[in-house]
C-alpha cells in the first residue's frame, strides 16, 4: 500500500497544482510564517520537526537550531526544500536538516525517539480527512517538554462574519469554495480548536489569531493588483488582532502534553 493509497480523499499531486493558483495565498503564507517565526523566537527550540513545509520551509528562515526535520508528502515541495538547503544553507548546516518525502503517518515509528522540542503543524490540520486519528499519531511524537504549534484558517474570521451578516453566505463554519478546491475537510474557530486539542490530551499554552482579512482571497488579490492596499496596510491588518483577538483570518494554538 502506497502512502497515497493510505490517505483517503487526499490527492497530493492535485493539491500541489491548486496551491499555485490562489494569488493572495502568497501573502497569507508570508504572515503565517511571520507568526510562526515570532513563536519560535520566543521559545528558541533546538530540535524541530516541521510537518508539511509547503513551498518554503521554516528552515529557510529560523537558523538557531541543532536539528531540523522536514516531512512533506508532495514530491514537488520536498524537492524544493532539498534544493533550498543546497542554495541557502552551506555545510555543515546541511547535515543537520533532513527532508523526508512521505506522510507523517507513515513515519511515526521512525521519528518518535528523536526528542523534538518543537513541532510545527502549520496550515495542515484542516486538510486532513480524519483529524482525530491524525492528531493522535502526532501526539506520539511529543514528550513532556515538546511544544506543538498548530495554525489553521478561522471559520469565524472577520471577512466570513461580514459576509454572513451581509447575506453573502448562508452559514458560518462551512467550507468555502476556495477551501474545497484546496481539499480542506474540516473547519475550526477558536473555541473548536481549543476544545479539539484539550480532548486529545493537550494543554494550551497560548492561543489567538492573526491578520484581519476584510475580503476573500480573490478580492484581496484584486486590491493588491490595483494598489488600493500596500505593505504598510497589510502589516496593520496583521497587528490589529491585538484589538480583535479571535477574528483574524487564521488561528493558532501552542500546546503540550498534559502532565
Amino acid at each position: 500500500m502506497t502512502s497515497h493509497q493510505k490517505i483517503k480523499d487526499r490527492n497530493i499531486d492535485k493539491y500541489t497544482e491548486m496551491y499555485f493558483t490562489h494569488d493572495f495565498e502568497d501573502t497569507m503564507v508570508f504572515y503565517r510564517r511571520k507568526k510562526v517565526l515570532e513563536i519560535l523566537n520566543e521559545y528558541k527550540p533546538k530540535n524541530i520537526l516541521e510537518i508539511g513545509c509547503g513551498l518554503d520551509s521554516i528552515a529557510n528562515y529560523y537558523k538557531t537550531f541543532n536539528t531540523f526535520t522536514i516531512i512533506e508528502p508532495s514530491t514537488t515541495f520536498a524537492q524544493k526544500a532539498e534544493n533550498d538547503l543546497i542554495v541557502q544553507n552551506p555545510p555543515p548546516r546541511n547535515k543537520n536538516v533532513i527532508v523526508i518525502n512521505d506522510f507523517i503517518e507513515n513515519r511515526i515509528d521512525d521519528l518518535k525517539n528523536q526528542n523534538f522540542d518543537f513541532i510545527i503543524l502549520s496550515s495542515l490540520l484542516h486538510e486532513v480527512n480524519d483529524v482525530n486519528n491524525f492528531i493522535k499519531q502526532v501526539v506520539k511524537l511529543l514528550d513532556n517538554n515538546t511544544i506543538l504549534h498548530i495554525n489553521v484558517p478561522n471559520s469565524k474570521s472577520f471577512h466570513l462574519i461580514w459576509a454572513y451578516e451581509s447575506g453573502l453566505i448562508q452559514n458560518m463554519g462551512k467550507l468555502t469554495k476556495t477551501a474545497k478546491s484546496l481539499q480542506q475537510n474540516t473547519t475550526f474557530d477558536t473555541e473548536k480548536l481549543n476544545k479539539f486539542v484539550n480532548e486529545n490530551g493537550l494543554e494550551i499554552l497560548q492561543s489567538g489569531s492573526y491578520f484581519i482579512k476584510p475580503f476573500n482571497h480573490a478580492k484581496m488579490a484584486l486590491l493588491l493588483k490595483e494598489q488600493v492596499i500596500n505593505k504598510e496596510l497589510l502589516d496593520g491588518l496583521y497587528y490589529i488582532t491585538k484589538y480583535m483577538p479571535n477574528i483574524g483570518a487564521e488561528i493558532f494554538v501552542n500546546c503540550k502534553n498534559k502532565i
